[in-house]
């Protein structure tokens, strides 16, 4: 099932916060919404949940308008920044609330789904960080929703969470059949999450593609690399060093249907490159629009 986005608009007072926005979501897609903080992207969001009434414009839902459909009727569930579990609950009693009929044959399910099958009786104050966000993505899934909407979900977990966390979700959207919106400050975590991307900039969108098609046409999108273990934007990087110093591809990863090439320099330092950032001509290895490293 779609999402047509259509005209949308918002006004807090004089401020317009979306200012004419449209895209939209194929069916079973992970769309993700870029922008600084303050762009809008968040508003949308609860515009699509309910949560927000938009001033003008649209929100299709396998050919619906959502527009005079209550939040509760939507079959639309959102994943936040923060778990905003009930403290005072267990971690099934939680995911059983979000169940038809209350019940805790379904919370065992679906925690076991995000593969938290053993701690239905545990407190929420004694799971990890990224255990809670597992708990909320439970308690979203018992809810039987359509659309999955993510609020910058994997912004206060530590680097390592985040990434197993970004894979374990996209892997499980796709399992299941969902259709997903993900709104985030961070690209990489775009890129590497969604199927098409929308910039969004002062309420308006700039452009929507893929992840490939805007490194080519989107100033900045792509420019970034990891160099040992950290990443860094791409003009950071003092790429003119390296000119002339041999270089091993180690290995290719794939992360997400995406190919990173990670390379090993003669000093020790390594550095890792997406598809978008690298290609081959014979046993010569370049960075697009940046210097050339010979293997």
């Amino acid at each position: 099932m779609s999402l047509n986005v259509h005209d949308l608009r918002k006004q807090f007072g004089s401020r317009h916060i979306l200012d004419g926005v449209n895209f939209k979501v194929a069916p079973h897609d992970i769309h993700a919404i870029v922008g600084v903080s303050g762009s809008g992207k968040s508003t949308i969001l609860r515009i699509i949940a309910g949560l927000e009434t938009a001033d003008g414009g649209d929100v299709w839902w396998n050919h619906r308008s959502l527009n005079n459909i209550p939040a509760h009727k939507r079959r639309v569930t959102m994943l936040s920044q923060t778990a905003l579990l009930f403290p005072h609950l267990t971690v099934g009693e939680n995911v059983t609330l979000a169940t038809r009929g209350r019940s805790r044959k379904q919370a065992e399910h679906w925690l076991q789904v995000v593969r938290l099958a053993d701690r239905y009786n545990a407190e929420i104050h004694e799971l990890s960080g990224g255990e809670q966000q597992r708990v909320s993505l439970a308690r979203a899934l018992a809810a039987e929703p359509e659309l999955l909407l993510l609020d910058e979900p994997f912004t206060n977990l530590d680097p390592k969470l985040k990434l197993d966390l970004q894979r374990f979700i996209r892997d499980l959207v796709k399992e299941l059949g969902l259709t997903a919106v993900l709104v985030t400050h961070d690209r990489e975590e775009a890129m590497l999450m969604a199927d098409r991307v929308t910039l969004l900039e002062a309420g308006k969108v700039t452009q929507t593609g893929t992840a490939e098609e805007l490194y080519d046409s989107a100033p900045g999108f792509g420019d970034f690399v990891m160099l040992d273990g950290k990443l860094r934007p791409l003009s950071e990087v003092e790429i003119s060093e390296t000119i002339g110093e041999p270089v091993q591809l180690m290995k290719k990863i794939y992360r997400f249907g995406q190919c990173f090439g990670e390379y090993h320099f003669e000093d020790g330092r390594s550095v890792m490159l997406p598809t978008h950032e690298w290609f081959r001509i014979g046993m010569t290895y370049r960075i697009k629009r940046k210097e050339e490293y010979h293997a």
